[in-house]
């Protein structure tokens, strides 16, 4: 019974990973598992299907030495990172303005969920014909892709709000800013981040979207080079790059929903 109770809570708030095993050493052995499993494959595979893991972490080893890591991986996160937070600050005003005025939210929320109907490579040229090369049409694309699951989990933060605490604002004096800036924002802190989550993990896959269409210096670049090269151990090797960037990026805005939901849960102490 108690390790039914581990395994699955009736809880859900509860559910959250919270010890050191939970947190970084089940998802690591999880890892080495899959990776076990990936060479045990590449056995009874040809290389130019799949490449053993040994091969991709040889690879990686010599991109880290030689510098071509740095050369590829930083020209796509610059405009990932810029996409998010073009992402962040739109959703955060979008939401805010949909979750205090009805014929807003009766107009712009039809529309949030259309910005998702249009396929990126078909944004793609557009944004070129728009803003030209570089770093600026990948930057939008990427905030275009980060953007949905920001703004909606953001409004859900906002419309799930307690009013019983909202209206003790307004009784303690505080006026719509002062609610909105002190109380609104810090309690829908992390469904926000939440979203955030997710569109830091899209916002890199825009980016390399936007490499093969766009053109660009970064991953998306490297991995067309290895795709046209038949470099299979190329092509692992830059998903991989492309994968841990994204992970540093999930794991970061975790550990800052994580502490947005301590400091929720100590004030509602």
């Amino acid at each position: 019974m108690a390790a039914h109770q581990r395994f699955w809570s009736a809880f859900p708030s509860r559910a959250r990973p919270s010890t050191p095993v939970e947190r970084y050493v089940a998802p690591t052995v999880a890892a080495l598992a899959a990776v076990v499993l990936w060479w045990l494959a590449s056995l009874f595979l040809p290389p130019l299907l799949l490449p053993s893991p040994i091969a991709v972490a040889h690879r990686l080893g010599q991109q880290v030495v030689s510098g071509v890591a740095g050369m590829y991986v930083w020209p796509t996160i610059a405009p990932a990172l810029a996409g998010v937070g073009i992402a962040l600050v739109t959703s955060l005003l979008l939401s805010v303005a949909v979750t205090h005025s009805r014929p807003v939210a009766a107009i712009v929320e039809p529309f949030v969920a259309l910005s998702q109907t249009v396929p990126l490579v078909a944004i793609a040229p557009l944004l070129v014909l728009w803003l030209g090369y570089g770093l600026v049409p990948i930057a939008v694309l990427c905030a275009i892709v980060a953007f949905f699951p920001m703004v909606t989990t953001a409004i859900v933060g906002f419309r799930h709000l307690d009013p019983v605490v909202l209206e003790q604002a307004a009784l303690d004096g505080a006026d719509g800013w002062q609610r909105l800036c002190f109380v609104e924002f810090p309690m829908v802190a992390p469904a926000l981040l939440a979203g955030v989550r997710a569109g830091a993990v899209l916002g890199m896959t825009g980016a390399v979207v936007g490499e093969f269409v766009m053109g660009g210096e970064g991953l998306g670049t490297l991995l067309t080079l290895s795709r046209q090269a038949s470099d299979t151990v190329g092509v692992f090797t830059v998903i991989a790059w492309i994968s841990a960037v994204a992970m540093a990026l999930y794991a970061l805005v975790a550990w800052g929903e994580r502490a947005a939901h301590a400091m929720v849960e100590g004030e509602d102490r």
